[in-house]
């Protein structure tokens, strides 16, 4: 997953943007109301959680000057390895390990579903319609269908796999999703899926970047973030792909040491900085602003 060795601070110019703090090693930002929720994987990093069935990781409610309040879940099970969360209704919906978990926002455990099986490391969610999430299965590369009321998990897409899979953002008429490269190559890359009834195939869109996470859909504009960037764009964090594959830096994310996750509220852009423990929030124009 993400390498310390690979991400170098970057000194392209980026404008003033207000960062908030937050807990170490956190994966995604979820603004609810007034309230920002957060994921964590926990204080060792990558290197020591990812490999870890402790519960070490954590969900929390984090205020605007920095101060974090853990959230405990009402089974008393904790989380391990957290990496991603959706709001789905009144309640949380997060993904850890094999495990999907639904939890109000105080704590109290809705369901807790496993997926069992070798390889199962289930990495983002992200709503489909209102009876379904969509889950990406990195360990597999698989795509994933729970039920919202129930927790209940299949299989999505059918026997499609991509390597490396990492986030989605959903559109109109198919899926955008992004995969997690090796730890010295240019190998990552952004991919689409569209909704067909005829099989399912997938579509590379563009490639040639250094372990992308996330991905965005934000006013029909493809915004992706990671760590080394791209190829042609080394010490971009954030990027705008173009719909022909053209690949531009934006500005705004490139002071860090990588982007883990983007989410757009319809009004302003979320930022994860995962090994900075800092969030920023953004005006959705800052997508067309151009390094």
């Amino acid at each position: 997953m993400k390498v310390l060795s690979l991400l170098v601070a970057s000194a392209v110019a980026c404008p003033a943007v207000a960062e908030h703090k937050l807990p170490p090693f956190t994966e995604a930002v979820l603004p609810i109301g007034n309230d920002i929720y957060a994921v964590s994987i926990g204080p060792g990093g990558p290197d020591e959680e990812f490999g870890s069935d402790a519960t070490n990781g954590g969900l929390y409610k984090v205020a605007s000057d920095g101060a974090s309040e853990e959230i405990k879940l009402s089974d008393g099970q904790g989380l391990r390895n957290p990496t991603g969360m959706v709001r789905s209704g009144n309640q949380i919906v997060i993904v850890d390990g094999n495990e999907v978990i639904s939890t109000a926002l105080d704590g109290t455990i809705n369901w807790r579903q496993a997926l069992d099986g070798d390889g199962v490391f289930l990495y983002d969610i992200e709503v489909l319609d209102e009876n379904t999430l969509l889950v990406s299965d990195f360990g597999r590369g698989a795509f994933l269908s729970v039920a919202t009321k129930t927790g209940q998990i299949q299989p999505y897409f059918g026997d499609l796999r991509i390597i490396g899979l990492a986030r989605i953002a959903i559109a109109k008429t198919g899926i955008y999703a992004v995969s997690w490269g090796s730890d010295d190559a240019w190998d990552s890359a952004l991919y689409w899926v569209p909704h067909s009834d005829n099989g399912h195939t997938v579509a590379t869109l563009s490639d040639g970047f250094g372990n992308l996470e996330s991905v965005e859909l934000i006013n029909d504009t493809v915004v992706v973030g990671g760590y080394p960037g791209h190829k042609e764009h080394p010490r971009a964090k954030l990027m705008r792909v173009e719909t022909n594959g053209t690949i531009l830096p934006v500005d705004a994310g490139s002071h860090s040491r990588g982007i883990s996750d983007i989410f757009f509220d319809g009004s302003s852009i979320w930022l994860t900085y995962f090994y900075d423990a800092s969030y920023a929030e953004l005006p959705s124009q800052a997508a067309q602003n151009l390094d």
